[in-house]
């Protein structure tokens, strides 16, 4: 008669079981899914790009600014619609790789107080 003794398998790199809680992992897990949210949400608000002056981070006023961007929109994958405010006058651009053209200039009219 034979005796088969089963042989007890060593563990890989010969450390002991892992000693993570499980709450541990389900508020990693929930900390990783809010910062990939937040990222997606700044994306899409920004068009594909992360927009930083959303943030309003404290920043240096240097003084009167002329130039000012109002909007930008993604129309394509390669080009952009841009409206820009320089001295009183709206400018709408449009923002390719290859080329930048002014298609409109518009006077901006003082808005009433209420």
């Amino acid at each position: 008669m034979t005796v088969r003794v089963a042989a007890a398998a060593p563990q890989l790199g010969g450390g002991g079981g892992l000693d993570v809680s499980a709450v541990r992992i389900l508020a990693a897990l929930v900390l990783s899914l809010a910062i990939a949210g937040a990222v997606i949400l700044m994306l899409r608000r920004g068009g594909g790009r992360i927009d930083l002056s959303a943030l309003r981070l404290p920043t240096r006023v240097v003084g009167a600014r002329r130039i000012a961007p109002i909007e930008t929109r993604r129309i394509s994958a390669h080009a952009d619609l841009c409206l820009v405010r320089c001295d009183g006058i709206d400018y709408l651009i449009l923002s390719s790789a290859g080329q930048q053209q002014v298609l409109r200039e518009t006077a901006v009219v003082a808005e009433p107080l209420p």
